[in-house]
């Protein structure tokens, strides 16, 4: 395929990052994703390296659920949210970070930072 302007070209290779498929392989080691789904977290408990993010994934559909710390090692919880949307935190520190939705008392999660 020959491009007649640079400005073709520019917009021919930025399609393909828009409308890849999956993440690049800097994006898959920053972080992990949790999904709440079918009234649980899954998985229920990560693993990442200090400096990495979590993001939970609200996926029940009609449902409201919470993302609240609990235990030794805290960090912001996330309110009340519903299908659809999506909660980040940066894990700063090494630890193990116990995590609940108080809406769903079943509802119990870790992530574990080193």
């Amino acid at each position: 395929m020959r491009l007649r302007t640079p400005f073709t070209a520019f917009v021919v290779a930025g399609a393909g990052l828009l409308f890849s498929g999956s993440p690049g392989p800097a994006a898959a080691a920053s972080g992990k994703t949790v999904r709440l789904q079918d009234l649980d977290f899954k998985p229920g408990v990560v693993r990442v390296k200090a400096g990495s993010r979590v993001t939970w994934r609200f996926q029940d559909q009609y449902v409201s659920h919470n993302v609240t710390s609990r235990g030794k090692q805290r960090f912001k919880s996330s309110g009340s949210r519903q299908e659809g949307a999506t909660y980040t935190v940066k894990f700063t520190k090494p630890g193990t970070y116990k995590y609940v939705c108080t809406i769903h008392a079943n509802m119990q999660g870790r992530v574990v930072a080193k």
